[in-house]
C-alpha cells in the first residue's frame, strides 16, 4: 500500500516556488465540538433537575421525561447523545472551514469542498475585514469574501511571502 504523502491541509511552510497551505487543524475543531457536546449532554441532566425545582418555570414535561430515566443511564445516555451531536457539528465545522493555498502564480480558496481559484493578475490586494478574508481586484471590486478562522498573522505572512499586497482595503 502506497502512502499518499502528508495531508495538504497541514502544510504551512513552503519552499521556493511551492504553495503555502493554511487550514484550520481538523483535530482541534473536532476536539472542541465533541468535548462541548459531551459536556453539554452532562449539563442537560443537571439543568433538567434544576428546571423541575423551580415552581415558576413552564413546560416541565420534557424535563420530567428526561429525569424519569434511571441513573446511571440518564447521564451515560445524555453524554453519548451530546458526543454524537458534537461529532456531527465537528464534521460540519471542518466541511465549512476555509483552506487557503497561496502560491506565486495564484490563490485557491476552498470552502465546502469547492475550490475558487484566482490568478496573480486578478488579485490586487488581500486583506482582513472583521473575521473575513477579502481578495480585491485591480479595479477595486471584490473577488472573494470568506469567513476565516485562520491565524491572521500567518495568513498575512503567507501572502507577503508570495509577493501579494496585504493590508486595509482602499477607502477604509
Amino acid at each position: 500500500m502506497e502512502k499518499s504523502g502528508p495531508d495538504p491541509r497541514d502544510r504551512t511552510v513552503a519552499g521556493p516556488g511551492e504553495a503555502t497551505v493554511l487550514a484550520e487543524p481538523v483535530w482541534q475543531l473536532m476536539l472542541v465540538c465533541v468535548g462541548c457536546g459531551g459536556v453539554g449532554g452532562w449539563l442537560l441532566t443537571l439543568l433538567a433537575d434544576l428546571w423541575l425545582s423551580l415552581p415558576w418555570v413552564p413546560m416541565k414535561g420534557p424535563a420530567r421525561l428526561l429525569t424519569s430515566v434511571p441513573e446511571p443511564w440518564l447521564t451515560v445516555g445524555a453524554v453519548v447523545v451530546g458526543l454524537v451531536l458534537g461529532l456531527l457539528l465537528g464534521f460540519t465545522a471542518v466541511y465549512e472551514s476555509l483552506t487557503a493555498r497561496i502560491s506565486d502564480s495564484g490563490v485557491v480558496l476552498t470552502v465546502k469542498d469547492e475550490d475558487r481559484e484566482f490568478t496573480r493578475d486578478e488579485i490586487a490586494l488581500a486583506c482582513r475585514d472583521g473575521k473575513q478574508l477579502v481578495l480585491v481586484a485591480p479595479d477595486g471590486g471584490e473577488l472573494a469574501r470568506e469567513r476565516c478562522g485562520l491565524p491572521w498573522r500567518r495568513l498575512a505572512e503567507a501572502f507577503a511571502a508570495h509577493g501579494y499586497d496585504w493590508g486595509a482595503p482602499q477607502g477604509s
